[in-house]
């Protein structure tokens, strides 16, 4: 029998798709939301997610959207937590209108059938301090100002910003509500769905040299390989004591050591010279005691790379 059944919320993107997957692995059933149970995503869920459940569990889908609690709670009956994994980058205002009722919708939802414990997506956008990146981040200090996101344009950080407090601000207003939110920065890794994601794009421009041809950037990226990222989710969704922010990546590499892993795991790709009188920024900083606490063990750049190249080849992108 299955271990219980967890909502999925977005199990149609490329985080909820991989959450799903891992729940089904580690033994759970899922109840998964996206807009259409009947639309093309229905076709690749079948083909690649619906064969994970084993005996005695089920993947299930539920027409559902992130401003109707009814249809969130129609998905969650049953449930004994939550996943939300729904999130719009589209860079419009009304992203902060939605994510925030996204939140407030799916928690409170959770409240009214007796559900305890819920995890967010969110991203390391919302954790940037306006005076400037300290030596380390700690994600219980350090917050992004939305209003200054705002002012530039920032719409979908902001959104992600304001949605992480709403859930916080539920959460201290229910002790009986434990909330998670895992804060990831770049995602990568195999790709569920029948078009390629977003980070497969990214990453086929870089080898085929049309981004980044000239000259290596002077900045880091950091990283997570998207299995590990939804094993994250799970593990705090588990551990009686998880809650508030969690960094969900596993550091940030300078764009040099970025490129020359991915001429070690494509050779036919040369990344440019490094000059040798400029100076490499120092990646960005974490404290990762709080990621570090959910025991998850993460791999490292060859593998979070490889597993982009490897997706690459075999849907004959490179």
């Amino acid at each position: 029998m299955a271990k219980e059944t967890i909502c999925v919320i977005g199990i149609s993107g490329y985080v909820g798709s991989h959450v799903a997957a891992e729940l089904l692995n580690q033994g759970y059933s899922v109840n998964g939301t996206l807009r259409d149970p009947e639309g093309p995503h229905a076709n690749w869920i079948n083909r690649e997610l619906v064969p994970l459940a084993k005996e005695g569990q089920r993947l299930q889908l539920f027409p559902a959207e992130l401003h109707d609690q009814a249809s969130l709670e129609a998905a969650m009956a049953g449930c004994t937590g939550v996943i939300m994994c729904a999130g719009v980058e589209t860079q419009v205002p009304e992203t902060i209108t939605l994510m925030v009722a996204a939140a407030e919708n799916a928690l409170n939802a959770a409240l009214r059938l007796g559900i305890q414990r819920a995890v967010f997506t969110s991203s390391t956008g919302s954790t940037n301090p306006p005076e400037g990146e300290p030596p380390k981040k700690i994600e219980t200090v350090h917050w992004s100002d939305s209003d200054q996101q705002i002012s530039v344009g920032k719409f979908s950080p902001a959104a992600k910003t304001l949605m992480e407090k709403k859930a916080l601000e539920m959460m201290e207003a229910n002790p009986d509500l434990r909330v998670s939110i895992m804060n990831p920065s770049m995602i990568a890794g195999p790709v569920f769905q029948d078009e390629p994601a977003s980070v497969l794009n990214f990453v086929s421009a870089i080898l085929k040299k049309e981004r980044m041809a000239d000259a290596i950037p002077n900045g880091s990226m950091s990283m997570i390989h998207v299995n590990d990222l939804a094993k994250l989710h799970i593990a705090a969704l588990e551990q009686e004591t998880a809650s508030g922010r969690y960094f969900a990546l596993k550091r940030s590499w300078h764009w040099k050591d970025i490129l020359d892993a991915f001429g070690r795991l494509h050779p036919a790709y040369k990344s440019p010279e490094w000059p040798s009188d400029a100076e490499p920024v120092t990646p960005t900083g974490f404290d990762f005691t709080r990621r570090d606490s959910l025991g998850v063990e993460l791999k490292d750049l060859d593998e979070i790379l490889g597993g982009v190249v490897d997706e690459l080849k075999r849907r004959e992108m490179l």
